[in-house]
């Protein structure tokens, strides 16, 4: 999501790790929210890093929206933000 709040000015990159010889790795994603936030505020770059010669890559969305599609769809391996990209 940061990539999109930035309008592609900060990348996220593909990562992979590699355990080592001592266990398994275990990684957990985490999630952090604030449940008295409204579902309908509308996320999307930031209106400071758009304009007429930058303008924006991804459309606005909402949390719910958001994790609406990504919980129904298949880890693939496909980025998220593909979804959002206009």
């Amino acid at each position: 999501m940061f990539q999109m709040m930035s309008n592609d000015k900060l990348k996220s990159v593909e990562h992979r790790v590699v355990a080592n010889e001592k266990g398994s790795r275990v990684s957990v994603a985490c999630f952090f929210s604030n449940s008295l936030a409204p579902l309908t505020k509308l996320y999307g770059p930031i209106k400071e890093l758009v304009s007429d010669e930058n303008p924006p890559r991804y459309r606005e969305t909402t949390v719910h929206d958001y994790m609406q599609y990504s919980l129904s769809t298949a880890l693939d391996g496909a980025p998220r933000l593909l979804h959002l990209k206009l």
